[in-house]
């Protein structure tokens, strides 16, 4: 019979502390003081003592103080086909079953802040915080918290998950105007947000048209290639680092030669 990967809980497994994740960040770049956007997967490390709150101190101390972590809170599953305006209640809306444990208890803690929008939220905590809230209502583009974060230079982080998690793409997509996409605003919608008051929801999404798919796997073997990609292992996890300013650098050099270069080629119309 093959031979069985060991269960998770496995007593003779040894459980990924705090020291090795922090050690494996130094290992892919991740340095005191940056910026970083990180995506996440738990049950990628293997059994992480302590769950999803020792990933994340241990995010925070290799930050240090003077570090900004930035984690998604996406709601796009639930929010982006709605036809009715709904209340978005910032403190509360719950990011669990889209984006798992490690963003839900990040966006949580003590003095995390979380940015309004109706789709792609972040959720941020330390000196940069609120420099990357967003300004315009814009998911992605000037003026979005994409956009502040190719400002900071920050790094775009990946705990056991690839590339295809990476909407920084999306990103460039609307620098470079794609043509098969379009914007959708949620005019009516409105914040709830964590001091109780509300206010209009500017919310507004650059969304692939019917019958579009994108393929963002195939970048990583393309940044790596450009010898932008750090890598490392921690535990099971797989681990990718990359600036985000070489993200956008590289990607939108391709678009520039095809401008559906991040499309799925097997799914999206010819015409």
């Amino acid at each position: 019979m093959p031979c069985q990967p060991p269960a998770l809980n496995d007593p003779h497994v040894p459980a990924v502390a705090r020291a090795d994740i922090v050690a494996g960040l130094r290992r892919v770049g991740l340095a005191p003081g940056d910026v970083v956007l990180v995506h996440s997967s738990l049950s990628a490390f293997g059994h992480v003592a302590g769950g999803a709150d020792t990933v994340i101190d241990a995010l925070l101390d290799g930050l240090g103080p003077e570090g900004t972590a930035v984690l998604p809170t996406f709601t796009w599953g639930r929010y982006h086909a709605i036809t009715e305006p709904v209340v978005f209640d910032l403190a509360r809306e719950s990011v669990k079953e889209e984006m798992g444990i490690i963003p839900e208890t990040f966006r949580t803690r003590p003095g995390v802040m979380r940015s309004p929008h109706l789709c792609h939220s972040v959720a941020a905590l330390g000196p940069h915080a609120r420099d990357v809230m967003g300004t315009n209502g814009h998911a992605w583009g000037p003026g979005s918290t994409f956009a502040q974060l190719e400002t900071l230079n920050a790094w775009n982080l990946f705990l056991g998950v690839g590339t295809r998690s990476c909407t920084f793409l999306h990103h460039v997509e609307e620098l470079m105007h794609v043509p098969y996409r379009e914007h959708r605003h949620y005019r009516g919608s409105v914040f709830l947000m964590p001091d109780g008051t509300r206010r209009p929801c500017d919310s507004v999404e650059f969304i692939r048209k019917y019958g579009y798919r994108n393929n963002f796997a195939k970048m990583e073997r393309i940044f790596a290639e450009h010898g932008v990609l750090h890598v490392a292992r921690i535990g099971r996890a797989r681990v990718l680092n990359i600036r985000v300013r070489d993200i956008v650098r590289i990607s939108r050099a391709y678009l520039e030669q095809d401008i559906r270069f991040l499309l799925d080629e097997s799914t999206h119309p010819t015409a």
